[in-house]
């Protein structure tokens, strides 16, 4: 990449979903704050910006496309929070939200949050919670060989654990099969805790003793503890806001069909015509970057066509109070596979961030499909419907058609990190470094999450800059 401080560097981000958002407008501050200023354009390809972090307003209910919000762990995401300016308009869950349930054996049941709670409850046969009281003597994995989610559970913590709370757990959070997903990818602080404690107790009585010494709280088996959060008017705020700084840079029903190199600089093709810019980031889907790289790097367009993408549907129904039979005080409810119900699970929105319903009220958010369901595809809307309907009448014992009805579709809607993702991943870094210039963002590699998009959003704006500018 040519290193001149007295030129304007032209940057094309492709994608405007969270990630490309993001990025965009971090290149710009993050030259801005050292003297330099960019001409960023973000290409995308739909009609609209913001991807799946969306927000439907509709006669007070507040509906997410896709994730209702984002744990307040990831202080990349606090970051570009507050230089939007936006901390002020942060809302945290409910405290019902730490009441988390799931159908199990035909029946609804609290998840306990603490060891003696877990012993006393009915979540388990008493077998299971013996089989899972025994992971402290379990000799850690040593071999270093990749592993699945499900394998990890099971060798761990019993077959019961990885069959009716791990599978449904993962399902809720990345719609995926824990016998593909890799334990790696997806959980690498779970690998962390074997190869450095030898166990997950083990990891987490260090972590308390830890803590307690420092005079700190100490998290779970996935990090640090971490609150929910989301905007006033829910996570559209962020990509409204980011697409609002970014303005006249952004340019909808704008396909980028391929990216080739021009000496220094790169080529893209928009809408049949040839763009010549410094930088491309590429924010979009895998699938969509592996077609724009198919003639630049073939080997790597291989490479990242291998990770699958996850269909999920959202069925939001309204329903007064007075139709329910369940009292829904809690942040939802997860579903095992073997349970016969088709929804992945339902999340109580106004019970986890109240406001989101309008008063006497109550909105329903749930998940059909899934890497466990792929026909859910060729569903038409009303069978989609009246499968959450069915699903919410044998859950919570409704008793009426709702009142508020929204569906969002997402064919392709989360990626999977399945074994090998991080060989994937290393194809794509494997090419920025061949080809300064060049990087790939987004959910589709380092985290499915918007606290994912946000953290690899600084990386990439960072790195640019360091190419550019090394004084940076």
């Amino acid at each position: 990449m040519p290193v001149d401080q007295q030129s304007t560097p032209r940057i094309a981000v492709i994608g405007g979903g969270v990630a490309g958002l993001a990025t965009a407008y971090l290149l710009r501050e993050i030259g801005r704050a050292a003297g330099h200023e960019s001409s960023v354009t973000v290409f995308e390809a739909g009609d609209t910006f913001g991807g799946s972090t969306r927000t439907d307003r509709n006669g007070g209910f507040i509906c997410e496309w896709g994730p209702n919000g984002f744990l307040d762990n990831e202080p990349a995401t606090l970051d570009l929070v507050n230089r939007l300016g936006l901390a002020d308009r942060l809302i945290k869950a409910n405290d019902n939200a730490s009441h988390r349930f799931i159908y199990y054996s035909g029946k609804m049941r609290e998840l306990p949050t603490k060891p003696p709670a877990f012993l006393k409850s009915d979540i388990l046969p008493f077998s299971a919670k013996l089989r899972i009281a025994m992971e402290f003597f379990v000799p850690a994995k040593r071999n270093g060989t990749e592993e699945t989610v499900y394998n990890f559970g099971r060798r761990r913590l019993g077959k019961d654990f990885a069959d009716y709370l791990l599978d449904p757990m993962v399902s809720g959070i990345f719609a995926g099969n824990t016998r593909e997903l890799s334990l790696p990818a997806v959980f690498p602080k779970m690998v962390e805790m074997e190869s450095e404690y030898g166990g997950l107790f083990r990891a987490l009585i260090a972590k308390q003793k830890e803590a307690k010494r420092i005079g700190k709280k100490a998290g779970g088996p996935a990090g640090a503890s971490a609150i929910l959060s989301t905007f006033r008017t829910g996570m559209g705020e962020l990509t409204e806001t980011l697409a609002n700084r970014l303005h006249s840079a952004i340019q909808v029903s704008s396909p980028v069909s391929s990216v080739e190199r021009d000496g220094k600089s790169f080529r893209i093709r928009v809408n049949g015509s040839a763009v010549v810019v410094d930088a491309v980031v590429l924010a979009c889907p895998s699938y969509a970057a592996a077609e724009i790289i198919d003639a630049l790097a073939p080997n790597v367009s291989q490479a990242i066509r291998g990770i699958g993408f996850a269909p999920v549907d959202v069925v939001c129904h309204g329903h007064p109070s007075a139709d329910l039979g369940h009292p829904l005080n809690g942040f939802g409810v997860l579903i095992p596979r073997s349970e016969g119900i088709r929804s992945l699970g339902c999340l109580w929105c106004d019970s986890i961030f109240p406001g989101q319903a309008p008063e006497g009220l109550r909105l329903l958010r749930t998940m059909i499909g899934g890497a466990h369901d792929p026909a859910v595809v060729e569903l038409s809307e009303q069978e989609l419907e009246s499968t959450a309907h069915a699903d919410h009448q044998r859950l919570f014992q409704v008793n009426r058609q709702p009142v508020f009805r929204r569906i969002f579709r997402h064919p392709k809607g989360i990626a999977q990190y399945t074994l090998g993702h991080l060989n994937r991943v290393a194809a794509t870094e494997t090419l920025e470094n061949e080809l300064p210039g060049l990087f790939f963002t987004g959910a589709s590699y380092r985290g499915v999450s918007v606290n994912g998009c946000a953290k690899d959003a600084f990386r990439v704006a960072r790195r640019f800059w360091e190419q550019w500018s090394p004084k940076i």
